[in-house]
């Protein structure tokens, strides 16, 4: 309740007061002199209009001037310095680019490795000699197998120059070794009546078998066995010939080596009246090229789609080996097997001029600014080999086949006889792939 009166009382009052203004008689002034406030109170002066002056536009502030930085030296630009580095992770500067690397997977054929006729058979009985009217070549006159072989390529290189338009790179390749064995089993095959390696005998000059199976005489297996072992290596020197969108051509030279060994091995597990053994032949032909490479590589590119094609030509020296061997161990072991004699036996070697040239082809997709993946073709050629089968000489005198003569002791005789033969070789298949260059 006191509060009600409490503001009653305010009301009231203020009411009073502003009545008590409206009744007040206006103050007259006279000419020249200021007119009072409200209340009485005279002002010194009129009031006057204040004019605000008109600023001076600011200017922008410029681009800090670029320098070393350091007490007394200008300031450097920190914002162009953060875009050069943004640059730099961003990709290759130049058409080489920094650095770049390079992992394939391989799978390619080779040329088929020869096989001479070499193990004849016969369904009927009698000597399976070669040309007759019932021999049948078990092993030979094809190679054993013909399935592609997995191996690798790795590429390391490097930009030499700041603009990065020469550079150099390593590489390096391998097929995995790749075997093909067959064997042919005369013990309880019903098929298998005669079973022999065919030879020409050297003093007669006609088709003869030296028995493995033969009903009354000997029983047994043949095994024979094909490797193949393909590798090499380049060091060349990059140097960008022509860039520009979309296309880029790159030169190469440098040095290049490859190396393709390979072997043929003839055993026999033979059973002839109380005695049994082991007989093998075995040829090998290795090869190793050394030579000075040129070659050219072209990069078309549009959009995230590209293609590259290159190609290379090395020449230089092929050091070639041919190694003979064989030995019987039936009751004992001697050197000497059917076709490996004392007159062939041992290693041979000699050194040829060769050419290698090589082709590819590879399609992709870039799947950044520094990495693609691409799908290929690859095919390398070495004009000059030794391959094993090849040198197999199957002309021979039967006397110095110890398993015929235990107690013989060797003949003189020019057959057999390390041949040499030469032929070429090549390599070609799909190539998978990841580049990148950082």
């Amino acid at each position: 309740m006191r509060a009600v009166w409490i503001a009653v009382a305010t009301v009231f009052a203020c009411t009073a007061d502003r009545t008590a203004a409206q009744e007040l008689p206006p103050i007259s002034t006279g000419p020249g002199e200021p007119a009072p406030l409200p209340g009485g109170t005279n002002i010194s002066r009129p009031l006057t209009v204040v004019e605000v002056p008109t600023l001076p536009p600011v200017a922008k502030p410029g681009p800090v001037p670029a320098g070393p930085a350091g007490p007394g030296g200008p300031v450097p630009d920190a914002i162009e310095r953060v875009e050069q580095v943004q640059k730099q992770k961003a990709g290759p500067r130049g058409p080489l680019g920094p650095t770049w690397d390079d992992a394939e997977l391989l799978m390619w054929w080779t040329k088929a490795a020869p096989v001479p006729p070499l193990v004849t058979t016969t369904r009927i009985g009698g000597s399976p000699v070669l040309g007759g009217p019932n021999t049948l070549i078990a092993v030979g006159g094809q190679a054993l197998g013909t399935q592609p072989i997995a191996g690798g390529r790795f590429t390391l290189g490097a930009a030499l120059n700041s603009t990065e338009t020469v550079g150099s790179e390593l590489v390096y390749f391998f097929l995995g070794s790749r075997t093909f064995k067959t064997t042919i089993n005369g013990v309880g095959n019903q098929r298998v009546q005669s079973l022999g390696l065919p030879y020409t005998d050297s003093t007669t000059g006609r088709e003869e078998a030296f028995p493995v199976v033969m009903p009354g005489v000997a029983t047994g297996a043949v095994f024979v066995t094909t490797t193949t072992r393909l590798q090499g290596a380049e060091a060349n020197g990059v140097a960008n010939l022509f860039d520009v969108v979309g296309f880029r051509l790159n030169g190469m030279l440098g040095y290049r080596f490859l190396q393709v060994h390979e072997g043929l091995t003839i055993e026999q597990r033979r059973f002839a009246g109380n005695s049994s053994g082991v007989i093998y032949d075995e040829f090998v032909g290795h090869n190793q090229f050394h030579g000075g490479q040129l070659g050219l590589r072209a990069d078309l590119s549009h959009g995230a789609v590209f293609c590259e094609m290159s190609g290379k030509v090395a020449l230089g020296q092929s050091f070639e080996m041919v190694r003979i061997d064989g030995a019987t161990a039936i009751g004992g072991f001697v050197p000497g097997g059917v076709y490996a004699s004392p007159s062939n036996i041992g290693r041979y070697t000699r050194s040829v001029f060769a050419v290698v040239p090589e082709g590819m082809f590879k399609v992709g997709v870039k799947l950044s600014d520094s990495g693609r993946f691409y799908l290929g073709y690859n095919f390398l050629y070495l004009s000059d080999v030794v391959r094993p089968g090849d040198q197999v000489d199957r002309t021979l005198n039967p006397a110095n086949i110890v398993a015929l003569n235990p107690n013989g002791g060797f003949v003189p005789s020019e057959r057999p006889r390390p041949l040499f033969n030469q032929t070429d070789f090549w390599a070609q298949g799909f190539v998978i792939g990841l580049e990148t260059r950082y």
